[in-house]
């Protein structure tokens, strides 16, 4: 299996599509009516988007770090 060299863009694209898939949770289900309704599944749901955002944060917090790393090594 071929591996893929990581660049500063991954970082950039992989947070975009962190923070798409978080944008449509909260827009077009978690502010569904009926998603509304049913608590248990409102919470559920709820965990996954924070769940998304952490992970937002720690690709930001990864991101910082190889930036650091890349000018240290120029």
């Amino acid at each position: 299996m071929e591996t893929t060299e990581i660049n500063e863009g991954h970082y950039l694209e992989l947070m975009d599509r962190i923070h798409v898939l978080a944008c449509t949770l909260d827009d077009h289900i978690l502010n569904h009516p009926l998603t509304e309704v049913l608590s248990e599944v409102q919470q559920q749901l709820s965990i996954a988007l924070d769940s998304l955002m952490e992970a937002y944060q720690i690709v930001g917090h990864e991101s910082c770090k190889y930036d650091e790393e890349s000018t240290n090594l120029k």
